[in-house]
């Protein structure tokens, strides 16, 4: 029998350890070389050992075998190579999992839980800035009076706007009505209505960029004051008029004139430049909250000069423009008659009486609350400044709207006698749209609510003309504040008609 040394002679020059096959080891070589499988035999060849290598190179050389293939000239032994087990000390490392939260590692966690909480911090921030900006917008938006008004829209009508209206019948014969009311951004605007094309038309009186007037010369919530001076069939003049900014209490009265010479039409568009500076402009001064109204020329027989009416605190006062000579003149002091003046800030509306004879009286008539709280009347007629109290008490926030009917005529059974139709809407009764009328001498305070207006409720704006058309400021379908106009249907010799309105329409205030 042979030794090992004999059965691997001729296969390799490894020298072999003897006893290793008991041992089940196999042969060490200095420089780290292959181990020997022990069934080697000469029909299989193994890779021979690099004889050069070191321990800086100590890969085995692959020199060839019996199922070598050849790729590009070299030999490329392709059996795959066996398989050693190693012991327990060898073997790699067992790989630890490292604990997760949620399905992530627990740095990635962390990382993201910490990147959460800083954007909620971040956005916490922002919501608090977003609503600090706010507040103070709202603050910044407060009108003079205190409240609070969300202009979305700056040309939209301004939720709170008082209106003043006038009317006149042109030498065509067509009925003209004018409106006038305030927007968002404070400008002062201007509707028309011509019954020859039955349709409301826009134009600006002060727009902000015209006449040397910006919309810091108007005063948020102004009162409003319009009036028509005839001069004849064909021609007349608009006033109109309004407070500036408030300024300790007190506001300055300012004061634009339309003169025939311009060319005043109901049908198109009047351009604000043709407005022109009146002298009664910044010549009186008003208490922040009062009420103007005004008067101009509507007939012959009627009052011939213009009149312009404010409240201080200790009453009404008047000036009055005559000619071109004399000019505006004022003696500065209140109207006194035998009653207890107005209470301070309150509602006033002036109507006026045209006489259909040179016999008869013409007269300015103004309504108001006293300081007593009753509804009260300042004649300014033949005897200049006669008061009377009309049965009705009101509270200090009555709106009051007022028309006249017939002439006042002294001789009996005059077909059209005279007649008027105050209307009063008191916010803290709730009491609706209350009627006080007068006729054939007496005033007569009716306890029904006029149903036919009970719209005019809403906002508590309400005005008339002496063409008795109604005018009322209601919330609107959605797109902001509208002007509500009403006919009155009734007959002024039958009482139980007085009640009666039909609801015209919108009157159109959006800007071309």
């Amino acid at each position: 029998m042979n030794s090992s040394s004999d059965r691997y002679e001729g296969y390799s020059t490894l020298e072999v350890d003897t006893d290793a096959h008991a041992r089940n080891q196999y042969a060490e070589t200095t420089y780290n070389a292959p181990e020997v499988n022990q069934h080697a035999n000469k029909d299989y060849s193994y890779p021979e050992v690099n004889q050069n290598a070191n321990k800086d190179y100590s890969y085995p050389e692959v020199v060839g075998g019996a199922d070598a293939t050849k790729s590009g000239g070299a030999i490329i032994d392709t059996t795959p190579p066996e398989v050693v087990h190693l012991p327990d000390s060898e073997k790699p490392p067992t790989v630890i999992t490292e604990p997760r939260i949620w399905g992530m590692r627990r740095k990635v966690f962390w990382g993201v839980l910490i990147g959460a909480i800083i954007l909620i911090i971040a956005i916490g921030v922002g919501v608090g800035v977003g609503v600090g900006t706010t507040k103070k917008a709202i603050e910044a938006s407060k009108d003079e009076d205190g409240t609070t008004s969300l202009t979305d829209n700056s040309t939209q009508l301004l939720t709170n706007t008082n209106i003043a209206t006038a009317n006149f019948t042109d030498g065509l014969g067509n009925e003209n009505y004018l409106v006038v009311y305030q927007l968002n951004n404070k400008a002062i605007y201007l509707s028309a209505w011509n019954s020859s094309n039955n349709q409301w038309v826009v134009s600006p009186i002060v727009d902000g960029s015209t006449n040397n007037l910006g919309l810091d010369d108007v005063r948020k919530g102004t009162a409003l004051a319009l009036d028509v001076f005839a001069h004849d069939d064909s021609s007349r003049d608009l006033h109109v008029y309004w407070q500036l900014p408030d300024s300790g209490g007190l506001s300055t009265i300012k004061a634009l004139s339309y003169t025939n010479d311009k060319g005043i039409s109901t049908k198109s568009t009047i351009p604000a430049a043709n407005w022109v500076d009146s002298a009664a402009g910044n010549s009186y001064i008003s208490a922040a909250g009062s009420s103007l109204v005004s008067y101009g020329k509507q007939c012959d027989l009627c009052n011939q000069y213009q009149y312009l009416y404010w409240q201080t605190s200790d009453g009404i006062r008047e000036a009055s423009y005559q000619n071109s000579s004399s000019g505006w003149y004022s003696d500065n002091d209140v109207i006194e008659t035998d009653l207890t003046g107005p209470s301070v800030n309150s509602s006033m509306a002036q109507a006026h009486v045209a006489a259909d004879t040179y016999d008869g009286h013409r007269s300015m008539n103004i309504f108001y609350r006293s300081t007593t709280g009753a509804l009260s009347q300042i004649v300014n007629g033949d005897s200049r400044y006669i008061g009377h109290e009309l049965g009705r008490d009101i509270g200090a926030k009555t709106t009051i709207a007022a028309y006249s009917t017939g002439f006042n005529e002294t001789s009996d059974n005059w077909p059209e006698p005279l007649g008027f139709q105050v209307l009063t809407m008191d916010p803290v009764a709730n009491d609706g749209i209350q009627l006080t009328y007068y006729k054939g001498s007496t005033w007569t305070a009716v306890s029904d609510e006029v149903t036919d207006l009970s719209d005019c409720k809403d906002k508590g704006t309400i005005v008339a003309s002496h063409a008795r058309r109604v005018y009322c400021l209601v919330a609107g379908s959605g797109n902001g504040p509208e002007i509500i106009e009403y006919e009155w249907l009734g007959d002024p010799d039958n009482t139980s008609t007085y009640s009666n309105y039909n609801k015209v329409g919108s009157v159109k205030t959006t800007i071309d």
